[in-house]
């Protein structure tokens, strides 16, 4: 009896453990002293001692041209402003409808984030400071999800030359920089969630902390869990917003929900396994569908109760 008593317990230990490490706070500063295969072997030496985890996180944003991130988000052909964003005003609103964009728009919301840091009382993880000797990290304002649809979906037209170009400009604006020389740009986070996004120069970033999706097109001398963060797609459905605000956790039926390609990277294992074991369940729904614009137009989200949709987007993507 007691036996089986301790098994459960060291079962629900192990449950929660995982939990945590899928939906708990990222702390980006663990990364910092562990290279990955292949990477750079120098040293970070950070310039001051590192903060306690209740104070937030210190960023400095390199001041990139507007052609690596923004400029990619006005449609007009020609030139512009090309001076860097360096204030919350500066940043246009995020397009409506961009379609599949929606899910690799990440970097945006990073570099908004950055941008509106620093209000009084407001408690934040990380904040941007302006001065990069104070930094704890260094955020690289690069949107090469949004370059790689803008420039070289196709892979092959002309155009992909804008795509590898830019990665070109920004290789030569980081090796000259002396805070990447000083770590060999272990301390900088560079934003790459689309799986073809950065895939000329991907081997001289190799060190950096990497904002992925998932690691389904990355060698692992590349990305790895050691040093990256995997970030879920931004969904391109609306969220359900109709809960009893009363009671809204028991107004919600459906424990969880599922409307993806189940056959993805690896033949989709994972994805498959997770579908027979679900089945059956009266408060899941786990259903088939292809990622297509009229398939996103259709989808319903539904409510869900007792499942962390975060923890869902990482599971179903990453793996």
């Amino acid at each position: 009896m007691y036996g089986k008593a301790i098994v459960s317990l060291a079962f629900i230990i192990l449950l929660l453990i995982s939990f945590s490490l899928f939906i708990g706070t990222v702390d980006i500063r663990s990364y910092f002293f562990a290279s990955p295969d292949g990477a750079h072997n120098l040293p970070c030496t950070p310039t001051h001692t590192q903060s306690s985890p209740s104070v937030p996180l210190k960023v400095y944003m390199y001041d990139l041209p507007r052609r690596f991130n923004i400029g990619m988000m006005q449609w007009k052909k020609g030139g512009g402003d090309d001076t860097p964003v360096r204030t919350a005003e500066e940043l246009p609103r995020w397009p409506v409808n961009v379609g599949v964009r929606k899910q690799h728009s990440v970097e945006y919301w990073l570099m908004a984030s950055l941008l509106g840091s620093g209000g009084e009382g407001e408690e934040r993880e990380a904040v941007r400071v302006l001065d990069p000797e104070i930094a704890e990290a260094y955020f690289v304002p690069f949107f090469s999800s949004l370059s790689f649809n803008t420039h070289g979906r196709n892979m092959t037209d002309p155009e992909t030359e804008k795509d590898r170009q830019l990665q070109v400009d920004l290789i030569d604006f980081l090796q000259n920089s002396k805070y990447w020389q000083r770590s060999g740009g272990r301390d900088h986070v560079i934003p790459m969630t689309h799986p073809n996004a950065f895939r000329f120069l991907r081997q001289l970033v190799n060190a950096s902390i990497l904002i992925v999706a998932d690691f389904g097109r990355y060698p692992k001398s590349l990305s790895t869990l050691s040093k990256d963060v995997v970030s879920p797609y931004v969904h391109n459905v609306d969220s359900f917003k109709d809960d009893d605000l009363l009671d809204p956790f028991e107004s919600r039926k459906t424990l969880l929900f599922f409307r993806g390609n189940t056959v993805r990277k690896d033949k989709g294992k994972v994805r498959a396994k997770l579908e027979k074991i679900l089945a059956g369940y009266d408060d899941v729904r786990y259903e088939r569908s292809s990622p297509t614009a009229e398939a996103i137009q259709a989808e319903t989200l539904l409510p869900l109760a007792g499942f962390s949709m975060l923890l869902l987007a990482t599971v179903f993507r990453s793996l």
